[in-house]
């Protein structure tokens, strides 16, 4: 395997938690004497190895491609889009919750701005119900369908887009069945389709409405999946600054950041949403304490699988967020560990705001 190292496979064997056969593996790599069986089990796995190797290639294509996509990318200045006077961000599905309202690993956020309403992402509904647990946590916060003017969807995941089931078809839903969204304009980052709601594909940074814009699909490679294409919403609020909702934070937060301090010359004022920090989740951390599964730190990165995400990628996340000075910072914990946002919550002390359904982050 051109581009793996052997400590890198003995890293691998050791940390990633699907391997079943590693004391096979381990002999086959030091070189020692297998048994029938365990000839007859390594034979077996051969392919699947095979497959890594072909998946490693395609993987090391596209990161040259995206970085090449990334580095030569212009796009004009946003800073004439206009203000906003007051924000407010309802979350309406994620991993905790204020009350008793229903959770899931998904995202969707009820964003308020003046009199623009916006539904950013339809969360995850993993039974597939009708009502949605979206659905009924709107109707218990007071929020109806007609209410929202946009939807706004971040990336092309199950659990961004209202289920799995609606991402092979390259659609969004709030429910188990698709309702009825004809007043409504949709912002999405790959093409996708809808059978009453006007969809419109958005290929660069793009103003939304009157101070709030898509700063564009950031495209981003992953291992075992296709490549995701996420886009984040900047919002100029009037005297503040730019607050940046993100989804799931695929992109990472260097690009995140670049990217709308290539945008806009006003300062940004705050960071809510999902920086996919699901560390620790090593053999004797504290993995009971994290809303995640611990697979995702291997596969859902922009890494190969024996590079898994690491404390020092959490500590520049940080770091490099903590150098803008931002003045509200909330991490959700659908696809972060609870240590990281505790990590997060000390070092922005009161800066920090807590991510639950139906608890308001109002910013006037």
């Amino acid at each position: 395997m051109s581009f793996i190292g052997l400590e890198e496979i003995k890293k691998l064997v050791r940390e990633y938690p699907l391997i079943k056969d590693r004391e096979i593996i381990s002999k086959i790599l030091n070189s020692e004497k297998l048994s029938e069986r365990e000839l007859t089990r390594a034979f077996q796995m051969s392919l699947p190895l095979f497959t890594l190797m072909v998946l490693n290639k395609r993987f090391e294509r596209n990161k040259k491609i995206i970085e090449n996509e990334w580095s030569s990318a212009k796009f004009n200045k946003l800073d004439d889009m206009g203000t906003i006077k007051n924000l407010e961000i309802i979350p309406l599905i994620d991993y905790d919750a204020e009350d008793n309202y229903y959770t899931e690993n998904g995202v969707s956020y009820y964003i308020k701005a003046d009199d623009t309403n916006i539904l950013y992402d339809t969360g995850l509904n993993p039974n597939r119900k009708h009502p949605s647990p979206l659905l009924k946590n709107m109707e218990a916060l007071g929020i109806n369908v007609k209410d929202f003017n946009y939807i706004f969807i971040s990336h092309l995941h199950g659990d961004h887009v209202g289920g799995f089931n609606w991402a092979q078809k390259n659609t969004f839903s709030l429910s188990d069945t698709q309702l009825n969204l004809s007043h409504v304009k949709a912002f999405t980052p790959v093409p996708m389709t809808h059978p009453t709601a006007k969809v419109s594909h958005v290929k660069g940074p793009e103003v939304i409405t009157e101070g709030i814009a898509s700063i564009g699909p950031i495209h981003n490679p992953l291992f075992f999946f296709k490549d995701v294409y996420e886009q984040a919403m900047a919002i100029n609020v009037e005297g503040k600054g730019i607050v940046i909702i993100v989804g799931c934070g695929h992109q990472g937060i260097k690009k995140v950041i670049d990217r709308v301090e290539a945008l806009f010359d006003t300062p940004i004022y705050g960071f809510i949403g999902g920086l996919h920090l699901p560390i620790p989740t090593f053999p004797g951390d504290n993995e009971d304490d994290w809303s995640g599964l611990p697979i995702h730190k291997f596969i859902m990165t922009k890494r190969a699988p024996w590079e898994p995400w690491h404390k020092n990628d959490r500590d520049f996340a940080l770091d490099y967020l903590q150098a803008r000075n931002p003045k509200l910072v909330a991490l959700s914990p659908h696809d972060s560990s609870t240590e990281s946002i505790n990590i997060f919550k000390e070092a922005f002390k009161d800066a920090y705001i807590n991510i639950k359904v139906g608890k308001s982050i109002k910013i006037e």
